[in-house]
């Protein structure tokens, strides 16, 4: 009995040997797919996928959907563990199996399926390796001090000045206390935060809806490229104006008509007679009719935040930033006023400064014309 049993016991031990040195096909393969909801052939890309992995048991698919911003993280984790290059982190769909990776919506219906075939059983790693800290120095070395210079940049651009002296100006002329030009500018501030802030979610919904569709998104960066390419060249023209004393004559400005409605509204909102919290909803209503000027800076400023991957995660964050800097020149010519500085004063500051501002505007569009055009570049012909 005790030999049959040994011999049992010899058998099963010999039978696992054998089994361990087999390969074994039982390791799951996984697949992560990025995706924008709103993007078309994304979801070609995702019926693929799910076929692929009904008809193979061992194949994991694992979705991102980019709306989501810390997957937007996640995404650029993965590039940067695979040692993509950072101006190659684009678009709607992007799929990494192992080593390997897709942007394209067409590589990747041709590609990946012959692909996982040669792969699977491999058992290849579903996570990148941490990349974390590199993504948040690139992101606070590159992005943050960008977007607060234009969001500052935007808030001493003369058009928006003008406004601004024109309103400190005119509650002197009105008779307020200094307690009150104190409150109304703070209002008047809080309007404008709030109304550029939801101008700029508005862009970039906007922005998030054209990346669906992939010629429009891909004509969009040249296009941009091409237009702050001519505001540097206008705006250069308005500094050698300025510089000459000719600021009347500078062409980036906001236009008469919109200048005289401008001030209609600060005169009907903040007259004498009218209730403090009209402040508020004169802010409102003069960041819409400024934004002739003012979005020249602020719209190149979002589409950049928008194509920059690392700071795609932090869009809200970065826009408040940009959006308070640019309400930060509101709020310090209130407190000048408010300590009793006069408006004719404020209004000679301005003019003295109008030609070193723009050409700090200049330099600020040359720099968005070759970011972009760099990027125009890598998508057409990289």
């Amino acid at each position: 009995m005790k030999r049959y049993l040994a011999i049992i016991l010899l058998v099963i031990c010999l039978n696992a040997w054998v089994v361990a040195q087999q390969p074994t096909d039982s390791k799951p393969l996984t697949i992560h797919l990025f995706y924008s909801p709103t993007c078309p052939h994304c979801h070609e890309v995702r019926a693929l996928t799910n076929r692929l992995q009904a008809e193979s048991p061992s194949l994991q698919v694992v979705e991102h959907n980019l709306a989501e911003p810390q997957n937007i993280e996640l995404m650029a984790d993965y590039y940067a563990s695979r040692g993509v290059p950072p101006e190659q982190w684009g678009g709607t769909i992007a799929v990494f199996v192992g080593d390997r990776w897709w942007n394209d919506t067409d590589r990747i219906l041709e590609e990946l399926e012959p692909t996982l075939n040669s792969m699977i059983g491999t058992g290849i790693a579903d996570r990148p390796d941490e990349t974390g800290t590199s993504l948040i120095e690139l992101f606070q070395s590159f992005g943050v001090f960008t977007v607060a210079v234009a969001g500052l940049l935007d808030g001493i651009n003369p058009c928006a000045m003008a406004t601004l002296v024109f309103l400190m100006s005119y509650l002197s002329f009105a008779g307020r206390s200094s307690r009150q030009v104190l409150a109304t500018g703070l209002l008047f501030a809080a309007g404008v935060f709030v109304a550029y802030l939801g101008i700029g979610l508005g862009a970039l919904r906007a922005l998030q809806m054209m990346a669906g569709f992939s010629l429009v998104s891909r004509l969009l960066y040249p296009t941009m490229a091409v237009g702050t390419l001519l505001l540097a060249v206008y705006s250069f023209r308005d500094y050698l104006r300025a510089r000459a004393g000719a600021v009347s004559d500078m062409t980036l400005k906001l236009p008469k008509p919109l200048t005289r409605l401008s001030h209609s509204v600060v005169r009907s909102s903040l007259g004498p007679f009218t209730f403090l919290g009209f402040a508020f909803v004169a802010g409102l209503l003069i960041s819409i009719l400024e934004l002739f000027c003012t979005g020249q800076i602020y719209l190149p400023t979002l589409m950049y935040m928008w194509s920059t991957e690392t700071l795609r995660a932090r869009t809200f964050q970065l826009l408040v930033l940009y959006v308070a800097m640019f309400t930060l020149p509101i709020v310090a010519f209130t407190l000048v006023a408010y300590v009793g500085a006069s408006s004719q004063h404020l209004a000679q500051l301005t003019r003295r400064h109008t030609a070193l501002v723009k050409l700090a505007i200049t330099g600020f569009f040359v720099v968005l014309t070759i970011y972009l055009g760099s990027v125009s570049f890598t998508l057409f012909w990289g």
